[in-house]
């Protein structure tokens, strides 16, 4: 297994990128589980139960974890429905490999 992403058009971007999906941090129960996907251009960090969060796609420049602040642009976003899916269904799981001898703790 390697990386995977899931491609999509959100917001008002002109053409469909390709979101690679960080695994979330399940080590903390009692907050809501937080998955962040990034782009060569854009950048985005949503609830998957209420599928609100923000997203950063804005402008021809790399978009980066500190640009997932309303400072740096980020704006509030309701993901669609169908993208949330197929990140949850492509999140990577502890004990995954997701590179040449890179396993998920």
């Amino acid at each position: 297994m390697t990386i995977k992403t899931v491609t999509a058009k959100l917001a008002n971007m002109r053409k469909p990128q390709s979101f690679v999906i960080y695994p979330p941090d399940f080590s903390k129960p009692d907050q809501p589980i937080q998955v962040t996907v990034q782009s060569e251009r854009a950048i985005g960090q949503f609830d998957p139960a209420t599928r609100k969060g923000v997203l950063n796609y804005k402008g021809a420049g790399s978009k980066y974890f500190m640009h997932l602040t309303k400072f740096m642009g980020a704006e509030e976003f309701e993901f669609p429905e169908d993208f949330v899916r197929a990140v949850m269904d492509a999140i990577p799981n502890k004990g995954d490999k997701i590179g040449p001898g890179v396993y998920l703790a």
